[in-house]
């Protein structure tokens, strides 16, 4: 709620200024399913999250293993390598860490909500949606390092005011 409320008053702002803006929402493709654990922990580490606290997070995503049961039927075992458990207290925790640098990358105001983005700039001249794309891009180049993927089919652009919307290009 308070994510919602913040966005309003700052886009508020800017109409009330008489000003318009760019909207990115992003959402990210089975995100707690898809966080690389050995990449988590690397990032926990460089947090500086303690021993005692980071061997216990080590155990909690090692050792995981699943299958699939159809008709009584079970698949083989196999070892599970990335992906936050769901359910958990913990999982949506570690996600929020996992992302937490993303909002360090890029020039544009943002807003996150757990696998929900919102990115957003005023626009005022042609530079403006130019630098609104090159934050795209570096979230874009973020997603390749980290190895999440947008889900294509719930991102949109949307523009707010009186000038013409600019195309953003995603992959």
């Amino acid at each position: 709620m308070t994510n919602l409320l913040e966005v309003i008053e700052a886009w508020t702002q800017i109409l009330d200024e008489g000003y318009g803006f760019d909207v990115i929402y992003l959402d990210y493709r089975k995100a707690f399913d898809m966080v690389p654990h050995m990449r988590l922990l690397r990032k926990l580490s460089t947090y500086g999250i303690g021993n005692q606290v980071f061997a216990w997070v080590t155990s909690f995503l090692s050792n995981r293993e699943m299958r699939v049961l159809l008709r009584g039927q079970g698949s083989d075992w196999i070892s599970v390598i990335s992906g936050v458990p769901q359910g958990s207290v913990l999982g949506p925790l570690l996600f929020l860490l996992y992302v937490n640098d993303i909002p360090n990358i890029i020039k544009s105001n943002i807003k996150m909500f757990a696998d929900d983005t919102k990115l957003w700039r005023m626009i005022l001249k042609e530079g403006d949606s130019c630098d609104l794309q090159d934050d795209l891009k570096h979230l874009q180049e973020w997603n390749r390092k980290w190895q999440l993927k947008f889900n294509l089919d719930k991102c949109t652009v949307m523009h707010v005011g009186d000038k013409v919307a600019t195309q953003y290009v995603m992959e």
